[in-house]
Formats: structure tokens, sequence, C-alpha cells
């Protein structure tokens, strides 16, 4: 049942206002939420601010304060401050020239339970058992006079936060603690990042479109040429595909051909076609099919660019002035508590490489200002790193450092050592990294032979070949399986903890600790890196340098083209300072990769 508003006192001078945070500052973390009359600080303003603790309960007009937010904001500084989304309310903060702190309950949520995106709506409902009445939040908050109803839920998002704030924080130790301020401390360089951008180089970008679009005119050809339209009318349609393939595959094959959840249907995403291409080419037999399944998931892969990648970053781009793309980065989102990116995804954004058989460098479009570089590092084989450290296997870690993991595994394969300085060499030990990584995945034989397209067997034996040279970093995910039966969570490097349920995934508990201690390490980088240009910019250097992304293991800044040089030993100093916060002893040779360049592509 809903819990009634307590009453609330109703400020509407500077003196109360004084009085009202001075009181909230004494009596510690206080809850916050604004209403606002736009989402964008340049094009509104802040109409009213609900506080909450268990000694204050108020709420501000600042329609009826000289001045409004603007002038009065100073007054918060000293207090903490406990909201719902960090961003949105540090950036009206920013706006009026205060930095405070913001304690996002979400994130302390997150630092518990693992990550995950949701609304205050979802988890008032999940952790209080109180459905939250959100009708007013479109409502108008520049009126002359607001009703009760809009004053009754602007305070009402306060008292929620508060509760879910004792709520949470009752169930924080020091590890999740530590876990929350990693995530927390992250938001003031996600909203430079976010307000800074990324520019777009539209001429060359809608090169790469028009290629694209001929690929899926020829991939259509292919794929009409073994299915007319008479068997299948609408190529996107994925129905109308599994229904074809269960009237004419047999029905051995179609018992082990994955099924979606919700439908039944017959999977057909590109995963699942390359998959079975992979235990068709195992067999040795019927090499058509194998072509129409590449031909039909090739068709897929550019569609899916041409979607995600094409003519909607151009439209993004015509709506900034500037044409620079702004992104949203969203702290938390996987379950691991990785970065989701949205609108549009820069992290699903691929490094150059051959697409479908035409060289192909998306990264390209994106570029540096006139009279500016793209400075960006990227940490080397981080997971394969991590995965070393959290096991203390010393010959994965000596191979990271000093030798080459995916040779080692490549030879295996090849039966022979490889030269990876040869076209041959290069694609042998690009496909060794398939064993490696779906060792971290926790991939059992059956799944490696589909991704390497071979019998399984043969699979087995690169994961014996694996689990023998490195058994520490294999024995990992059954230590996590063992402690998640005993727990029911996975307690990370950072100290959080991720819940993982009563059922232990193997998968996940192979995979998430390396996800997340790569995280925890970049979570470092990011706000050691924010600091140290922040103290630059306010001595006068790296006046014009911005942080304008992060991309999985990487960092991302424009800088004048006099002042990237420093940046970038800025950034290197940074990320090898945000590694050994996590892994103080860990060695950091060859630790980092990247550069200065012109566009995200050419970072020389």
């Amino acid at each position: 049942m809903p819990t009634p508003i307590s009453n609330y006192i109703n400020v509407s001078s500077e003196s109360a206002l004084v009085r009202a945070v001075k009181r909230c500052i004494k009596y510690g973390p206080t809850a916050l939420d604004f209403e606002t009359t736009s989402l964008v600080p340049k094009e509104g303003r802040v109409r009213l601010v609900s506080l909450c603790n268990n000694k204050s309960r108020y709420l501000v007009d600042f329609d009826k304060i000289t001045g409004g937010f603007r002038k009065t904001a100073k007054l918060f500084k000293g207090g903490e401050w406990v909201v719902f989304n960090a961003g949105f309310e540090n950036r009206w903060f920013i706006d009026a020239g205060v930095r405070v702190d913001c304690l996002d309950v979400g994130n302390l949520r997150r630092a518990i339970l693992g990550g995950g995106g949701y609304s205050l709506k979802q988890i008032a409902l999940w952790d209080l058992d109180e459905d939250v009445d959100k009708g007013e939040q479109s409502s108008d908050w520049s009126a002359n006079k607001l009703s009760r109803s809009q004053l009754d839920y602007a305070y009402k998002d306060a008292d929620i936060t508060w509760r879910l704030w004792k709520y949470w924080a009752d169930q924080a130790d020091e590890g999740r603690w530590m876990g929350f301020k990693m995530l927390n401390d992250m938001v003031p360089a996600v909203i430079e990042m976010e307000t800074s951008g990324m520019s777009l180089d539209q001429v060359h970008h809608k090169k790469l479109v028009r290629g694209w679009e001929k690929i899926k005119v020829d991939k259509i050809k292919v794929i009409r040429e073994m299915v007319d339209g008479d068997e299948v009318a609408n190529i996107n349609s994925d129905s109308q595909w599994s229904d074809y393939f269960a009237r004419t595959m047999p029905d051995a094959f179609l018992k082990g051909w994955p099924r979606t959840e919700k439908t039944g249907q017959l999977s057909m995403t590109n995963s699942t076609l390359n998959k079975l291409a992979g235990a068709v080419a195992a067999t040795g037999k019927n090499d058509m099919l194998v072509e129409f399944f590449d031909a039909l998931a090739g068709y897929k892969t550019i569609n899916k660019y041409l979607s995600s990648f094409g003519e909607s970053l151009i439209t993004k781009s015509d709506l900034s002035p500037d044409k620079r793309i702004r992104a949203r980065f969203n702290i938390g989102a996987a379950k691991t508590c990785r970065f989701s990116c949205s609108g549009p995804n820069l992290q699903q954004i691929p490094r150059d490489k051959e697409l479908l058989g035409e060289a192909t460098s998306v990264r390209r479009s994106f570029v540096a200002g006139l009279g500016r570089k793209l400075v960006s590092l990227d940490y080397s084989g981080i997971e394969l790193r991590v995965l070393a450290l959290l096991s203390g296997d010393e010959q994965l870690l000596e191979d990271m450092v000093e030798g080459d993991v995916h040779s080692e595994v490549a030879a295996v394969i090849a039966g022979q050592p490889i030269d990876k300085k040869t076209r041959k060499g290069k694609e042998a030990r690009q496909a060794a990294k398939g064993v490696s990584f779906g060792i971290i995945y926790g991939s059992a034989a059956s799944g490696l032979s589909t991704t390497m397209r071979c019998p399984v067997s043969t699979a087995q034996g690169y994961i014996d070949f694996w689990e023998a040279r490195y058994p520490k970093a294999f024995q990992l995910r059954y230590d996590m399986m063992t402690e998640v039966n005993r727990t029911r969570n996975i307690r990370m490097v950072d100290g959080g903890t991720v819940y993982m349920g009563k059922t232990p995934d193997m998968p996940k508990c192979a995979n998430y600790p390396v996800q997340r201690a790569a995280l925890s390490i970049m979570a470092r980088a990011i706000v050691r890196h924010k600091h140290s240009l922040d103290i630059e910019r306010a001595l006068g250097r790296q006046k014009w340098t911005v942080m304008v992304s992060t991309i999985h293991d990487a960092l991302i800044d424009e800088a004048k083209t006099g002042d990237a040089k420093r940046c970038l030993a800025i950034m290197e100093k940074d990320m090898i300072a945000g590694y050994l916060d996590m892994f103080p002893k860990a060695p950091i040779d060859n630790l980092v990769e990247g550069g200065i360049g012109p566009n995200w592509a050419e970072l020389g």
C-alpha cells in the first residue's frame, strides 16, 4: 500500500531557504529532487526542489525566490544530496557554477545487486512495494500557480528517494560502499562526454552508406537465387523464414535449431545462423546450405550496419548546429555494471575491418574539429590480463605481458608455430581469439565448435590445451560457482557484489568477475582523467581539451593540435594509475595502446 505523504514545509523566501538547507546539511544525507521547466539547463529553469531526510521535509518554489535557483545554488555546497539519476541534478548544479555531492540511489542499488536500467517508479514498486503515480510528471511546471497535486507529486519523489536510500544503505557493507563510490564518482566525467559529443564527417559517411547499400543489393540477389519470393515473400521477416525452414529442413536438424523464448519460432538471429553454418561446415557436407546461411547472415549484418550506423548517424549529426553527435553513456547499465550507450550506441561502432569482402571504416567518420586532434588510448587485452590477476595465473600473465596468448593458441590450432606478421598468421591469430574469449565466456566444446566451425572433439582439444597451460585461470569459473552456491552473490574486485540468483550459471560465473574488473579499472581511469584535466584547465593548460567518449576499454579526448601530445601523456598516466588502483603490484608493460590522429580510425 502507498505510504501517505508526510507533512512538508513550503519554502518561498531566501531566508527560509537558507534555514532549510542548513538544517538538511546538519543532519547528513538528504534526498533531493528537481522539477524543471526543461530537461536542458540552457533552455529552462529549476522550479521546485524537494528535500527529505529523517529530520527535514521541505518543498522549495524557486519562482518565489529572487534570482531563482542559479543565484542560490551555492547554498547547497557542503551537503550530501541523495538523488535518483545524478546526471540530471548534477547538470543543473554545474550550470549554476556549483559542484556538490550527488549520491545516486540507483548506483547504490547497482553496487549491491549488479547493474541494470530502471526508473524510480520501477524500483519503488520492486523495493518498497509502492506503486507511484507519475501522472503529474509531464505537467506544466512553469505555471504561475502550481496545483496541490503537482506540489504533492514533487515532494513524493524526494520522499521515495529517501526511503530507497535507507533501504539500500542498510544492506551496504564496506565493500559495497566502495563499489557505489566507484560508480557514483564517474558522473561528472560522463556529463562532460555527453556534453562534448563527437564530430561526424558526413561526406565520408555518406560514401560508406552508399557502399553498404550496394552490398545489400548483392546479398539479396544471392538469397533470391536460392529461395524466391513465392517461398519467402518478405526477406526481413524472421517468422516467414522460420516457417520456410520448418517446412523444408529435416526433423533431426530442426531439433537442434534454437527457438525464440516468446514465440517458439526458429531463431533467426545472426548468431544462430553463423552457428548453424559452423555446425554444417564441421560435418563436411552440404556446402550449399552453408553458403545460404552465410548469405542470410551477411544480409542481416549489412542491414544492421545500415540501420545502426547508416543514415541515422547523419540525421543525429544534423540535429546539432555544430554537427556533433551527442550520445548518452549509461553508468552501470549492464549486469556487471559496465556502460551501455544510447542515442546512438557509440560502443557498437566497429573497429576497422573487412565487412563481407569490403574494407570498412566506420570510425573514420568520427573526426576532430579544425585545428584539433583526437587523443585515445585503449587497455590492451584487458580481459585476459584481469583474468590472470584475479586467478593468480602466472603463466597467463606472463603470456599477456611478455608473450602472445592468441599466437600460442593459434599454433595449437595450426599444429605448428605461426608468423603473425604474415596475412595467414594474422588470420590464424584472429581466429584463435575465439578460443580464449570463448573460455572467458564459459563456452563448452559444443558451443566452441560452432564458433570455430570445427568438430566437437577438435574444440575440446583447444579447451584442454587452454586448461593445461592456464590452470588457475580456468579454475576461476569453478571457484565463482562455489561462491554463488554458498552466497548467491559474487563479490567483485572493487568490493561491490552481483546477485546471481538461486541457480548458478557457468558462463556468467566465468565472465562476470572479468567484466566487472575491467569496468573497475576503467572507472578509476575515467575519474582520475577528469580530475587531471580539471586541474590542467584551472592552470590554463589543456584549456580546450574535452573528454568526448569512453568505448569499452578506451578513452577518447579532443584537444588542440598543440596540446595533443601532452594530453596523451596525461591520459596514459591516468589509465596506468587506474589499473594500479585495482591491481597495485601488477606489471604495466604494454598496458595501453593508441595515439593521436585526425579521426578515430587513424590514431598513430
